[in-house]
């Protein structure tokens, strides 16, 4: 009790701050009007105070508007798609009103985005974004938490600080990261590796829910995550941001910060950009106790640099990303007893207390990458884009007991190290718009070699070459939009072994290859209804873990078998989906089927494994015929003035075709339903609004049968039967409120936020260390967003 009065303490101070501080008058009125050559409204423009991080889109009278305006310089950019892009630098010292007269240009139909709007062109796969003020309720969050509340997303826990993103029941390698335009590669095959992303890095996260392997390359069976940071200033200036986190549960922090600018005069065309964070949290706590080990660690940063010389843009980015993160005590057993005692006790035998100290068992990960990008744009409008990257993952983990030595060196050494290095080069040619036809093809490549080490044996060595060709073409006719695509790969790895007997080194090498395709039409019905549909294949070859993989996994407390004949999987990806956009309707409805052949999963067998270490739930690795449906489901509605009600549906059915019954680990049905209050302004704050939602995941009952009661027991159980029965459903209710307010000559963005108001006590199905533990109780946010 006195936890919670000292937080609401705080937070009422820190949320009151701007009242009582002398604020510069940041309240002029920037408007103005965009028309075409022959003096015609043009509304959809993109318009953007540079300075600010804002913008807008202008409406069907071709009008726009920015309101709290601080005096001095401003960039302000106008962009719509076919139409030269105008910038240029304003100065305002009282209200503005402007005038500009868009040319046209041959400019390729690119993606031209705002925060706070809807794109303007066509799409034929399922896409979803977080951006703008849902993004800054999630800071502070992983990048699995982060996008748990994006409709056919859910998230793959281990406990409270790891988790990574499902895509329509997918997740690990058959989601791809793409950060900054170089696919992520670390050791995200297992369920306890979460993303080595700072998501503080990116002002838009973009997910292609489905088969995406044409553009992306294999493995893109579930879905791709496209992380995109703001782009480089080109005008002479020096701007950024600092956010600062407050949380109860776990009394974590989070501080980071932002500073660009561009030069002009001799080194126009220079820009550059520097970000770094820092995190920290202690053991996390539930309804009824804390969670022993939980506490975690991270301090990331980044730089970038571009230049422009006439046609061509250099761009240099690089991030490192570090962080120790405690595993749940609780989840460890000495012998079977205490497994079935751990499993079956509502509360975990482990002790409760609250500290920041992180002990054994816990990973040190560190993430490096840097990447090279040149375009170079042609004639009519085509460009040219040819991208290295290089990235250095080391991931170590430390188990709870020590290693059987007297050595001090020994003791200090990490029972598993993965060290993976990744050298990537793609090719991209884009052509311009010509008679309704534009598209894109490539040439992308890749290595990778992964060195383990450590004490205990669990994956072994080995080194792989990657290699795909594709070709996309789209045309727009009217109210159509006709996209089409191909696309080879090659996959060649070759695994490094020991034979145990004679201690000799031996290698296998194995080839995988596979063509995909894509192919799909969107119809504009109107200006507010459209129709698309989509069918694409995928693919995916086994990973190195799903093949050999024979051991203690300390971090997700399990023992896995792999099997070294694994097949590729293959699937084959329908969508259709119906999308309204009205003056107080927008509606989105999106259906799927996905069939996949040889899906791999780690199976429960029902039975563990004792060692000397401990006791471990054994898992094997399988390969099923299967096939994913469902449906997402997206509502909004504004039904009283100020007042918005929003509505997000996620159903994930998942069928094992092989063994007539329902394929284990899908997300369980999930409702999300708030409404919004939101106002233009309240004295001196902008856009004020408060949220309240409520968050209701039914139980999972679509689970093999052997799993409906199963229960672990000593005397080992059915192989395919889980260790526990699914938990029971839960409901949750979040509140969010914020504002934007002038503070110091600029602009502090305020959000406080509660989730599991009612501290209830849960238990859901995607989180690994279910068997042992229930999940976060009440947590209560602060973030602040200062921008200069």
């Amino acid at each position: 009790m006195v936890r919670f009065i000292n937080t609401m303490v705080l937070l009422a101070v820190l949320v009151s701050l701007p009242f009582f501080l002398k604020a510069q008058n940041c309240n002029y009125l920037v408007h103005g009007i965009v028309t075409d050559k022959g003096n015609h409204p043009m509304p959809g423009v993109i318009v953007r105070l540079v300075n600010d991080s804002t913008g807008t889109a202008t409406d069907t009278s071709g009008s726009f508007s920015f309101t709290n305006v601080c005096p001095g310089s401003h960039n302000i950019s106008f962009e719509f798609i076919g139409y030269k892009k105008i910038a240029q630098v304003i100065d305002v010292s009282a209200d503005r009103y402007i005038t500009i007269t868009l040319s046209t240009s041959e400019n390729e139909l690119g993606e031209v985005v705002v925060n706070g709007e809807k794109k303007h062109e066509l799409h034929t796969v399922l896409t979803d974004e977080l951006k703008g003020v849902k993004l800054l309720q999630t800071r502070g969050s992983s990048l699995g938490e982060t996008m748990k509340g994006m409709t056919g997303l859910n998230s793959l826990q281990t406990g409270p600080s790891l988790s990574k993103p499902v895509i329509h029941g997918l997740h690990s390698n058959r989601v791809l990261l793409i950060n900054d335009g170089v696919r992520q590669n670390g050791q995200q095959w297992g369920s306890d590796h979460a993303p080595e992303i700072d998501p503080f890095v990116t002002n838009k996260i973009t997910v292609v829910k489905g088969a995406a392997s044409v553009r992306y390359g294999a493995d893109a069976v579930g879905g791709v995550v496209l992380l995109e940071p703001d782009d480089l200033p080109t005008e002479k200036s020096i701007n950024g941001n600092l956010y600062a986190i407050a949380a109860s549960n776990g009394h974590s922090s989070a501080v980071s910060g932002t500073l660009q600018g561009a030069f002009g005069k001799k080194l126009e065309g220079l820009s550059w950009r520097v970000q770094g964070t820092l995190k920290q949290a202690g053991n996390s706590y539930t309804r009824n106790y804390y969670l022993a080990n939980t506490g975690m660690k991270e301090g990331d940063f980044s730089a970038n640099t571009a230049y422009k010389w006439k046609k061509f843009t250099f761009n240099l980015f690089y991030s490192q990303y570090n962080a120790r993160m405690g595993i749940f005590a609780g989840a460890q057993s000495s012998s079977p007893l205490d497994l079935l005692a751990k499993i079956i006790s509502p509360t975990p035998l482990s002790p409760s207390y609250f500290s920041y100290k992180i002990n054994r068992s816990y990973q040190n990960v560190t993430h490096d990458l840097l990447k090279a990008n040149v375009n170079y744009k042609l004639a009519n409008n085509a460009k040219l884009d040819l991208t290295f990257g290089r990235q250095e993952d080391l991931r170590e983990e430390f188990d709870a007991s020590l290693p059987y030595s007297t050595n001090p060196d020994v003791l200090e050494k990490p029972q598993v190290s993965f060290k993976l290095i990744t050298h990537s080069l793609d090719l991209i040619y884009t052509s311009g718009v010509k008679n309704g036809f534009s598209g894109s093809a490539g040439l992308t490549g890749n290595t990778s070699g992964n060195v383990f080490a450590g004490i205990r044996y669990l994956i072994p060595n080995f080194r792989d070459y990657n290699g795909g060709a594709f070709a996309i073409e789209r045309y727009n006719y009217k109210k159509f939009t006709f996209e089409a695509g191909a696309r080879y790969d090659y996959r060649w790895l070759r695994v490094y072994q020991r034979n145990t007997n004679t201690l000799e080194l031996f290698n296998t090498t194995y080839n995988y290859q596979n063509l995909t395709g894509t192919a799909g039409a969107s119809y504009r019905y109107n200006a507010h209804l459209t129709f698309t549909g989509n069918i694409g294949t995928a693919w995916r070859a086994p990973s190195i873990n799903e093949m050999y993989i024979n051991g203690e996994h300390f971090s997700s407390a399990t023992f896995e078998v792999g099997d070294s004949g694994m097949k590729s999987e293959r699937s084959v990806n329908t969508t259709l989906s119906a999308n309204y956009t009205g003056d107080k309707w927008r509606i989105t409805a999106d259906l799927y089927y996905n069939k996949i052949g040889n899906y791999i999963y780690s199976m429960p067998t029902g039975r563990d494994t004792v060692l000397i270490s401990g006791t471990f739930p054994k898992f094997q690795y399988v390969q099923h015929d299967v096939n994913i449906k469902g449906i997402d489901l997206s509502f909004q509605y504004d039904f009283v003035k100020h007042f918005t009600f929003q509505s997000k549906t996620t159903i994930v059915l998942g069928y094992n075709e092989s063994t007539n019954d329902y394929l284990i680990y899908m997300p369980a049905n999930r409702f999300q339903n708030g409404i919004t209050y939101q106002v233009h302004k309240i004295w001196k704050l902008n856009e004020p609004y408060i949220t309240v939602e409520n968050v209701s995941v039914s139980k999972q009952i679509r689970v093999p049968t052997a799993t409906t009661g199963a229960l672990y027991t000593t005397a080992q159980g059915n192989r395919g039967s889980d260790f526990a029965p699914p938990p029971a459903g839960y409901t949750l209710f979040n509140v969010n409120a914020g504002f934007t307010t002038p503070f110091l000559r600029h602009l502090l963005t305020v959000n406080v936020g509660v989730t599991n108001v009612g501290n209830v006590a849960y238990r859901d199905y995607l989180n690994h260390f279910r068997y042992y533990a229930d999940d976060l109780g009440s947590n209560y946010v602060l973030r602040l967003k200062y921008s200069f």
